[in-house]
């Protein structure tokens, strides 16, 4: 099953990561994790622009009115829903629901959808998405493994047992994690060690996966990071 970007001529919401109509020529070549950026509060010291710079030089992101990007703010599931649905573009595995929380012309309401039936997101009980939630950072390994239909490489513990902290792994989330881990999706600052994965998610932190993904299926170059965690990986 092919990837490919999805882009969008009009602005996404400022609330999330948002994309332009271009197109991406892919060199698979090595680039610095530094890079002069465009945005105000992204400085080229940023561990993030060699992430996130390359993605706005090719149109793929942009940041809020005031030009800056915002890169700790925490990402909701609304947003996370909107920067896959327009980062990748996959066929549905399943047939779509209506989310009791998700009205019909709630600003997310579409890609919510694209993200559950591409499968990338899932619902609570009861039909409830909670669009509003923060995503911690082991659902985001999760969620990008789950759509992109990654699969866990060896035993688990060989993967994600270099993680200081992989007993703080939920168990649920350990085969998602292991298999986005396994294919260097998850990018760790300061200590590239720690997961965290319960933390709330950044912008950064989610756009330098989101990059990781797209390295990982051949539609970008690789970012030389001393914060992408290896463990037996690509």
């Amino acid at each position: 099953m092919s990837i490919r970007f999805k882009f969008s001529s009009s602005t996404v919401l400022v609330r999330a990561l948002s994309l332009t109509v271009g197109t991406l020529a892919v060199l698979m070549v090595r680039v610095p994790v530094q890079a002069q950026t465009t945005f105000s509060d992204v400085q080229s010291s940023n561990w993030a622009a060699g992430f996130i710079q390359p993605l706005a030089d090719r149109g793929i992101i942009r940041g809020f009115p005031d030009g800056s990007f915002r890169p700790n703010a925490p990402v909701t599931r609304a947003e996370f829903a909107v920067m896959v649905d327009q980062a990748f573009d996959r066929s549905a595995v399943r047939s779509a629901i209506r989310f009791k929380d998700v009205p019909s012309r709630y600003w997310a309401s579409r890609a919510i959808q694209a993200a559950y039936t591409e499968g990338f997101l899932s619902g609570y009980p009861g039909s409830v998405f909670n669009p509003a939630q923060a995503m911690p950072r082991a659902q985001v390994l999760v969620a990008l493994a789950s759509g992109l239909q990654l699969e866990p490489q060896g035993t688990n513990i060989t993967v994600i047992g270099g993680f200081s902290d992989y007993e703080s792994i939920p168990y649920y989330a350990e085969d998602g994690v292991a298999a986005a881990v396994f294919r260097l999706i998850a990018v760790n600052y300061p200590n590239v060690k720690f997961l965290n994965p319960n933390r709330a998610s950044t912008r950064a932190e989610v756009a330098a996966s989101i990059y990781q993904a797209l390295v990982a299926s051949g539609k970008a170059p690789k970012i030389v990071s001393p914060y992408i965690f290896s463990a037996g990986g690509q």
